[in-house]
């Protein structure tokens, strides 16, 4: 069918039947408002030619005569027969949901967006949180965590890493006024970024083919130099003083290892 000039279109939700014009169809892009119903609709979907006012021979124009004639766009001289009619381009948005929605459903995914990011933030801190004790004990994550010490309760009596505890300096020797006994002297530090508890030493004594002659762990009262230390600062060096028995000249070897 070949569209002329004056051209008729029908809502798609109430049915009102409206006359456009080329210009408005390609000014809207083929988008138009019903006056009626308030409803976005796309007019070339029904868009047919306007027949104007014919006479009783034909039934079905005058049902569309008479539509246009209620609705007040049946006079020639109308100048716009869609009061509505956008100027600008209808969105997408505003084309399914109208103007009132539209702000709406630009919203909606920036909600589900930050919903989402703000679930797994807090997924990820309760992790950190739950394994905080864990990770404090790795250089990697230590300022971070002590970090998040400071806004979430953390108990300071558990924070260790013995991994940053160095033994400094240490001397195994015939004990000066005792026979048949050693002492072993020394020294280590907290090179952790926290205070940490004292921890128990562990040396333990083997031969020249590497087989263990004897080992023993021993509390920080019976090592210590300086028995009113309570727990390690971070940065301070350590003494420590002990004598045990020489099992014989075959150990040559000494361990020396710290255990929480």
């Amino acid at each position: 069918m070949q569209l002329g000039e004056n051209l008729q279109t029908t809502c798609l939700h109430c049915g009102s039947v409206f006359r456009i014009t080329p210009q408005q169809l390609e000014m809207a892009r083929g988008q138009a408002r019903c006056s009626q119903c308030n409803q976005v609709f796309n007019a070339l979907f029904t868009l047919e030619n306007y027949g104007g006012l014919q006479d009783s021979a034909n039934p079905s124009q005058n049902a569309i005569n008479e539509l246009d004639k209620e609705f007040g766009l049946g006079d020639e001289k109308t100048s716009t027969v869609i009061k509505n009619l956008v100027d600008q381009p209808v969105s997408l948005n505003e084309a399914m949901y109208g103007n009132g929605q539209k702000s709406q459903s630009n919203f909606k995914p920036l909600l589900w967006v930050t919903g989402i990011l703000l679930l797994m933030v807090i997924s990820i801190v309760q992790i950190i949180y739950y394994q905080r004790y864990a990770l404090l004990s790795s250089a990697n994550y230590q300022q971070q965590i002590l970090n998040l010490c400071q806004i979430l309760p953390c108990d300071e009596n558990r924070y260790s890493s013995l991994a940053q505890i160095r033994l400094i300096e240490r001397h195994v020797f015939s004990h000066p006024t005792r026979d048949n006994a050693l002492m072993i002297t020394g020294s280590f530090i907290n090179q952790a970024a926290f205070d940490q508890p004292l921890p128990r030493l562990l040396i333990s004594l083997s031969d020249v083919n590497g087989n263990l002659i004897a080992n023993r762990q021993f509390q920080p009262q019976e090592y210590l130099t300086d028995k009113s230390l309570t727990s390690m600062p971070t940065g301070k060096v350590v003494q420590f003083r002990l004598e045990i028995f020489d099992p014989d000249t075959q150990a040559l070897t000494y361990e020396f290892e710290f255990i929480a």
